[in-house]
C-alpha cells in the first residue's frame, strides 16, 4: 500500500473525484463511494463539524468497515466487491483515503474557542479514527437546487407581474416572521434581565436562537438553557468501544461453543430503541416549537389587524386592486331613489322655470 499523500487546507476545498484516466480500481472505489455517501441506503450516519471555517460530515472508521460487513452492503455492487473480513474493508477504506474520496481527521480545542474543531492529519487508515467527507456524491440533487435558485430568482425579480393574492400571502408571511422575531427578541431579553436578577445569570431563552451552527428548528431547541455554545457530543466514544469489545468476546465465545447470542442481541436491541428514541423527539420538539410560536404570531398579527387591507402599503397593491378581495376599502354604493314613488326626471328635459322671487 502506497504512502498517503499530504494533506493541505486546498485539499479540503478540492473535489475527491481523481482527475485524469479513470482506471479500474477508482471506479471500484467510486462506485463504494457512492453507496456510502446515500446515509439511508447504506445506514454509515455522519455528524457535522467546522474545519478550517467550513461545515463538513465526518464519521468513525469503525463504522464504515460496520457498514460494508452490514447486510444492508448487498446486490450487484456487494457481487462487484465482496468484502467479507474487517481487514478488505479496511483495505476498501484506505484506497477510499488514497485517492482523495475521504481524509483523516482529528478534534482540536483551540485557545479561547470553547467548541472544539476537525483538523486534517496525516495517517492510514484505521478503525479508531475519524474521517471527513471530500467526496459529494451524486450532484443531481445539487443541480436541481441550483435551477430551483435561478427560478426563485427570476420569480422575485417579475414580482410586478404576481397574482394578487401571491403578493398579498408573501406580505403577511413577512409581517409575521418579522413581528414575532422581534417580539421574541424582546421578550428574550426582558426574561433574561429578570434571570439576572433574581439570580439565576446566564440562563436564556432559546439560548441556540443565534447561534450559526445550529439548523433552523436546532436554533429553538431547548427552551430554556445556558446561553454558551452547545458543547458537540464526542459520537459516544466509550460506548461504541465498549460495544465493540463486547462484540468481539461474543464471537470468541462463540467459536468456543458457548452461547450467549441471545442476551447479547436483546442488549444491542435496547440501545438501538433508545438511540432511536432519542432521535425522534429532538426532531419533531424543534418544529413543534417553531409551529407555536410562529402560530401564536400569526394569530397576535391577526388580532392587532396587520392583516387588514387598509394596512397593505401600495408597493405591494394598489388601493383600487385592494377593493377585490377587502371589502371595507370599495366605496359604499348610491342609494336607490327609484322606489320612492316620485316619476325618475328625463335627463334630456328642458329645465324648469324658477318661479319669480317675490320681495
Amino acid at each position: 500500500m502506497s504512502q498517503t499523500r499530504k494533506l493541505t487546507k486546498r485539499s479540503v476545498a478540492a473535489k475527491g473525484v481523481p482527475t485524469g484516466p479513470i482506471k479500474t480500481e477508482d471506479t471500484r472505489v467510486l462506485s463504494v463511494a457512492g453507496f456510502l455517501r446515500n446515509e439511508k441506503k447504506s445506514g454509515l450516519k455522519t455528524k457535522e463539524a467546522v474545519q478550517y471555517e467550513k461545515r463538513v460530515e465526518y464519521f468513525k472508521g469503525a463504522k464504515l468497515v460496520d457498514v460494508l460487513l452490514s447486510p444492508k452492503y448487498t446486490g450487484a455492487l456487494a457481487k462487484k466487491i465482496p468484502i467479507k473480513t474487517r481487514t478488505e474493508a479496511a483495505k476498501l477504506g484506505q484506497d477510499m483515503l488514497r485517492l482523495g474520496y475521504i481524509h483523516r481527521s482529528q478534534r482540536v480545542q483551540h485557545a479561547h474557542v470553547r467548541r472544539w474543531e476537525l483538523e486534517l492529519v496525516n495517517g492510514p487508515f484505521e478503525e479508531d479514527g475519524l474521517y471527513t467527507w471530500v467526496y459529494e456524491g451524486s450532484k443531481t440533487k445539487l443541480y436541481l437546487l441550483c435551477a430551483g435558485m435561478l427560478l426563485g430568482s427570476l420569480g422575485l425579480c417579475m414580482i410586478q407581474i404576481w397574482p394578487l393574492w401571491l403578493k398579498i400571502g408573501v406580505w403577511w408571511c413577512s409581517v409575521t416572521f418579522l413581528t414575532t422575531f422581534g417580539v421574541l427578541c424582546v421578550v428574550r431579553l426582558i426574561l433574561f434581565c429578570l434571570m439576572w436578577i433574581v439570580g439565576f445569570r446566564g440562563i436564556w431563552l432559546f439560548p441556540n436562537l443565534f447561534d450559526d451552527n445550529q439548523t433552523f428548528a436546532g436554533s429553538f431547541m431547548p427552551v430554556f438553557g445556558k446561553g454558551d455554545p452547545v458543547m458537540v457530543d464526542e459520537d459516544s466514544d466509550e460506548e461504541y468501544w465498549e460495544y465493540q469489545r463486547k462484540k468481539a468476546a461474543k464471537s470468541k465465545k462463540d467459536s468456543s461453543g458457548g452461547d450467549t447470542s441471545g442476551g447479547d442481541s436483546k442488549e444491542e436491541k435496547k440501545k438501538k430503541g433508545k438511540e432511536n428514541k432519542d432521535d425522534e423527539p429532538a426532531w419533531q420538539f424543534g418544529w413543534i416549537n417553531v409551529l407555536i410560536i410562529f402560530g401564536v404570531g400569526a394569530l397576535g398579527c391577526v388580532k392587532m389587524g396587520f392583516f387588514d387591507g387598509e394596512n397593505v402599503p401600495d408597493f405591494v397593491a394598489k388601493r383600487d386592486d385592494l377593493e377585490y378581495y377587502f371589502k371595507s376599502l370599495a366605496p359604499p354604493e348610491p342609494v336607490n331613489d327609484t322606489e320612492s314613488g316620485e316619476p325618475a326626471r328625463d335627463p334630456f328635459a328642458a329645465p324648469e322655470e324658477e318661479e319669480p322671487q317675490r320681495f
